[in-house]
């Protein structure tokens, strides 16, 4: 009797455990489901790394580039702001109202590919951004010379 009640609470304990941890894992996946996480190119780590340094801890809102830096990234200013423009790679969530909702202009080229400029101020802004998989900023053209 006392090895049917133990084991009929070992099953019950067991049960519980699976129930909990199941519970945990389907709210993880739903909270990593609603943070946007977009993949960075290697150009664009290039450029915010380059940001930050010059930057060096001054807020980006009133910082103001260096010519280095605004000729590598193509940065145009506008009203007072520098702009970096680029290329992202999005899913069906995405709303290209957030992006204008941040100070910046959204061109679609095909249904997941779009052109975008923003102000490099609101580029923590733009990682964040729902429905965008991957972010790769313009870069200059330049005309190889034919030895």
């Amino acid at each position: 009797m006392k090895a049917k009640f133990l084991c009929c609470g070992i099953v019950i304990i067991m049960l519980v455990g699976c129930a909990s941890s199941n519970k945990n894992t389907s709210t993880e996946n739903s909270q990593q489901a609603s943070v946007s996480k977009a993949q960075l190119s290697n150009s664009f780590n290039a450029f915010w790394r380059e940001l930050n340094e010059e930057a060096n801890e001054k807020l980006l809102e009133q910082f103001i580039p260096s010519q280095k830096l605004i000729e590598r990234y193509s940065l145009r200013e506008q009203n007072q702001q520098f702009f970096i423009s680029g290329f992202l790679h999005t899913d069906s969530t995405f709303n290209k109202a957030d992006i204008e909702n941040i100070g910046g202009n959204v061109v679609t080229s095909t249904s997941m590919i779009k052109t975008f400029a923003i102000p490099i101020k609101n580029i923590p802004l733009l990682i964040q951004i729902k429905g965008i998989t991957y972010i790769e900023i313009g870069q200059k053209v330049r005309i190889k010379k034919i030895i």
